[in-house]
């Protein structure tokens, strides 16, 4: 899942620049681009974690590693958008968006960090959590790039 979304972003945007060209006929093919382009966008964020959300507690260093790797690419998008960020020009709703945002990353980062405590009982809700709190995370990100 490494460069899956931005990719698919792209198409969606690339479809959606030849569709306000087009005749009627090749707009409805174009439609039908953006369409599956963003089905797939969609499932690329809902699957984010399908590979190793089944992952068991015997399993927890290669969920901890997976886990980390996506932590560490994500900490580059977040310090792209950061770089490009002035509060002392940013809206009311964009300091908001990017308070969600550092709040967010905080709590994965804990929720990344209790998953190194968790026992054979407690693993499942661990991982859960972990899990939760990066959609989380996808989401303020998601709204910060917005504002």
């Amino acid at each position: 899942m490494k460069n899956s979304i931005p990719s698919l972003l792209l198409v969606t945007f690339g479809a959606a620049l030849v569709f306000t060209g087009c005749s009627k006929e090749n707009r409805t093919d174009a439609n039908a681009t953006v369409k599956e382009a963003a089905h797939n966008t969609k499932e690329a964020i809902v699957d984010a974690w399908g590979d190793v959300k089944g992952f068991t507690f015997e399993k927890r260093n290669d969920f901890n590693a997976k886990a980390k790797s996506r932590s560490a690419q994500w900490d580059v998008q977040v310090s792209e958008l950061r770089a490009n960020y002035s509060e002392a020009q940013a809206t009311a709703s964009r300091r908001a968006a990017m308070d969600e945002l550092k709040s967010s990353e905080a709590d994965y980062k804990s929720k990344l960090n209790a998953l190194g405590t968790a026992t054979g009982d407690s693993w499942t809700e661990a991982k859960d959590n972990v899990v939760l709190a990066w959609d989380k995370l996808q989401a303020s990100y998601r709204k910060a790039r917005a504002n």
